[in-house]
């Protein structure tokens, strides 16, 4: 089979089209006839040697999928040959889903509604895991919560202001001026251009108030926002951040701030929670309560170009390759 391979971590140019073994399923894996696989900002950071792969190098990366069961291990229950599927989460602990064909731990799909295409399953992925667990499992997000979506017209951004507005939240969510009525589309309450000083004051004007929980995915940027505007014991939901968070030592004596409640989220170590949510998001997908925006597709073998478009500034939504 054709796969996408880094023998050397490095930029995007260390990727390479290689023939390899089509694996052979594990007693508690699925093996998955690729249709698409989407690219995101952490098989980026794993190409650049950000986290070492299990099994070392060469290394196939790609953390989601969407495509068809073409054989099932001994242990396996719940899925059959032609089934269709989708998942997130791969590409870190096994090989990833820039192949024509993956061996996916059973625990890591659910099965993808006929009514949605395998290039909008493997877009929603991990945009609409990551998004759920953020709010509702870290953020424990309740209806009538007033919600600060960092960042509403990205990849996770634009699938947690549908979530949280699905679960009853007033959505307050920061986007660029240009992406606004993209944002507000996607039922946002208010949406406010990250741009100027006056942050802060802009966001409780737009929530009518305070902010209940927010979801993070720069946090060295705009900890000091967050906690300006969070209500006196709210949730902060940090996703996967890189950086250093500087917070003022000064400000965190303040009583609000003291009583803020910061919670770090990894995006690629929550498998065991990855499978029932997907189950939830799939039947949105197919009934259009839930919408993932593709900005754009390339061909599986333009996966350097693909993973360079990924880290433009301004992207909207999500980047698919579609293997078949």
């Amino acid at each position: 089979m054709k796969a996408i391979r880094y023998h050397e971590h490095g930029d995007a140019d260390v990727l390479t089209v290689d023939d390899v073994p089509t694996p052979e399923p594990r007693a508690d894996e699925v093996l998955v006839r690729v249709h698409a696989a989407s690219v995101n900002p952490i098989d980026t950071y794993v190409r650049e040697g950000g986290v070492e792969p299990a099994g070392g190098l060469p290394h196939v990366g790609g953390a989601d999928v969407a495509g068809v069961v073409e054989a099932v291990g001994d242990d396996v229950e719940g899925f059959a040959v032609d089934d269709r599927v989708f998942a997130t989460g791969l590409g870190l602990f096994e090989s990833g889903s820039y192949a024509e064909y993956v061996a996916a731990p059973a625990e890591s799909l659910a099965s993808l509604p006929d009514e949605v295409s395998f290039v909008e399953g493997a877009a929603a992925a991990m945009a609409f895991a990551t998004a759920w667990r953020g709010l509702v499992g870290r953020g424990e997000l309740e209806v009538g919560d007033a919600c600060l979506v960092q960042g509403g017209a990205g990849g996770v951004g634009h699938a947690a202001v549908q979530i949280a507005a699905h679960a009853g939240a007033t959505v307050v969510a920061t986007a660029s001026d240009g992406d606004e009525a993209f944002v507000r589309g996607l039922g946002a309450d208010g949406v406010v251009d990250y741009g100027g000083d006056d942050l802060a004051d802009r966001v409780r004007d737009a929530a009518g108030g305070e902010i209940d929980v927010v979801l993070e995915t720069h946090a060295a940027a705009n900890i000091t926002t967050d906690l300006d505007v969070l209500t006196r014991g709210g949730r902060i939901v940090v996703l996967g951040e890189e950086g250093p968070i500087r917070i003022d030592p000064g400000a965190s004596m303040t009583g609000k701030i003291a009583d803020a409640d910061v919670r770090f989220m990894s995006i690629m170590a929550s498998r065991d929670d990855q499978q029932p949510i997907l189950e939830r998001v799939g039947p949105r997908l197919a009934d259009g309560t839930f919408e993932v925006e593709i900005e754009a597709t390339y061909p599986f073998e333009e996966a350097a170009e693909a993973q360079r478009h990924v880290l433009s500034s301004g992207s909207r939504g999500k980047v698919v390759l579609e293997v078949r």
